[in-house]
């Protein structure tokens, strides 16, 4: 009785087991999903110059109200400081996934690995916005 009662017990245990390791599995494959579905979603990365005054006024009128819809998704915008670059953008950018800085502001559509394309320089919101609907045109 006492063996059984041991065995029965095992059993569960084994099943309880082979239950984590199937959530497990699936939580891995349901975090693989979103992570895939980010990386191929478009990032808008702003190469900034905190003394330059177009990119003060770009702050200024259109980040507190940005949003940009790609045909892939919403378009993060990521606002890189001039002498404050991220580790992996440093990386990009020797190894030429990210082409030559020459002013700013530049604005960079990144898909997560390389630059797609690029904008330079600001005018005004509406001026913005109309350049990022003919890149995505």
């Amino acid at each position: 009785m006492v063996v059984c009662h041991l065995l029965c017990r095992s059993n569960t245990i084994l099943y309880m087991v082979h239950m984590e390791n199937s959530m497990i599995r699936v939580l891995s494959i349901c975090i693989l999903l979103l992570f895939s579905t980010t990386v191929s979603a478009y990032e808008l990365l702003m190469y900034s110059n905190k003394h330059c005054g177009y990119c003060v006024k770009f702050i200024k009128e259109v980040v507190p109200t940005y949003e940009y819809k790609t045909p892939s998704g919403y378009m993060e915008l990521t606002i890189i400081e001039r002498g404050e670059e991220p580790q992996w953008f440093i990386t990009a950018y020797i190894e030429n996934r990210i082409k030559p800085l020459k002013g700013t502001p530049t604005f960079i559509i990144w898909n997560g690995r390389k630059e797609l394309a690029r904008l330079i320089g600001y005018s005004n919101k509406e001026a913005f916005y109309n350049r990022l609907d003919i890149v995505f045109e």
